[in-house]
């Protein structure tokens, strides 16, 4: 069977996919896959995707993508159309407009504390009808989010942190997500890296992450942190994913780089505020994540847009559940504990 899976989203929302095209590859159907700019990046060399269909975003209107789909499926001669957009949004992430994102903690965390990955399988089921029996066997198939990358690719980050850093215990920080709950504080990163001055720290990061390397890369002060590797808009997503295959510990808000994190078995730490463990994590090997502490509203399971409105934030505009609910003394702690378990 041909079968032609939609997914519009971010780095993660395609990752989060992986598990379901790799089950479908493995049943012996043909897989076709219509994404965007981001998930063409994930979904690059990925050999259980026989056709990689790309959507320019915003041409096609919100309210016209279901019958857009539909043309594609027809087009393509597919067999079947499994529609993942907003799979997980609406269902288990809340947009301001639900009624769901006003519901009591208790309430949300009863209908949205599922599993991400699971979920895709779930939905998938539910929305096939008949053929449910396509993902029927899911609940044995490894969870875990894969990407596939080329030898050119390998060998720069080889060549960029592993050999270089050959020896030294080594950190990657992504920076930050797509609001500001997702940005753990530059001061508490300072607090950090500080207490770990025999580790290489390398932070990646789209453009606006630079801002967040200034502590240790503005000419006035990175003479005090050499041992900081600034990457932010230097390495591109796939490459700042792979960077997860080689080194000791990833750490990281919930963001596409965590999600990256999971295709390997590195340990990580998830630096989580509107989501649980449950949600993101569960399946990933190695997983040191934690959830937001000492903040009632945490996690909330809501799909923060703008965390000024949505969030509770300090006189600085700081998200409460990012900066009281991950204490630099609690992440100090965390990272002493990756490491005595590497050392056991």
């Amino acid at each position: 069977m041909r079968i032609l899976i939609a997914r519009l989203g971010a780095y993660g929302d395609t990752l989060i996919t992986t598990p379901l095209i790799r089950y479908l590859k493995q049943q012996g159907h043909e897989i076709y896959y219509l994404t965007s700019d981001n998930g063409r990046t994930i979904l690059e060399n990925n050999p259980n995707v026989d056709k990689l269909i790309f959507h320019e975003r915003d041409s096609v209107p919100n309210t016209k993508l279901g019958e857009y789909f539909e043309a594609t499926k027809k087009l393509y001669e597919c067999d079947q159309l499994i529609d993942l957009c907003e799979s997980i949004e609406i269902n288990l992430a809340f947009s301001p407009s639900q009624p769901q994102s006003k519901y009591p903690k208790f309430e949300k965390m009863a209908i949205a504390n599922r599993n991400y990955y699971e979920e895709t399988f779930e939905f998938t089921a539910r929305q096939v009808g008949d053929y449910g029996r396509l993902v029927m066997g899911w609940k044995d198939h490894n969870l875990n989010p894969e990407m596939f990358f080329t030898e050119q690719e390998e060998k720069f980050i080889e060549e960029d942190i592993r050999i270089p850093y050959m020896g030294k215990k080594k950190i990657l920080w992504g920076l930050s997500g797509s609001s500001r709950q997702k940005t753990y504080p530059p001061e508490y990163m300072v607090k950090v890296i500080q207490a770990f001055p025999d580790y290489i720290h390398i932070t990646v990061g789209e453009e606006v992450c630079r801002l967040l390397e200034w502590p240790f890369s503005h000419v006035s002060v990175k003479d005090q942190f050499p041992n900081v590797v600034t990457r932010a808009a230097k390495f591109t997503m796939r490459e700042s994913i792979l960077a997860c295959k080689y080194v000791d510990l990833v750490i990281a808000p919930d963001t596409g780089l965590l999600h990256g994190s999971g295709c390997f078995d590195t340990p990580k730490i998830g630096l989580l505020t509107n989501t649980s463990r449950e949600n993101i994590t569960k399946h990933f090997k190695n997983d040191y994540s934690l959830e937001a502490e000492n903040v009632a509203c945490a996690p909330c399971f809501n799909l923060i847009y703008d965390a000024n409105v949505q969030a509770q934030t300090d006189e600085e505009d700081v998200p409460l559940c990012m900066k009281w609910g991950h204490p630099p003394e609690r992440l100090i702690k965390r990272i002493k504990e990756v490491f005595d378990d590497q050392n056991t």
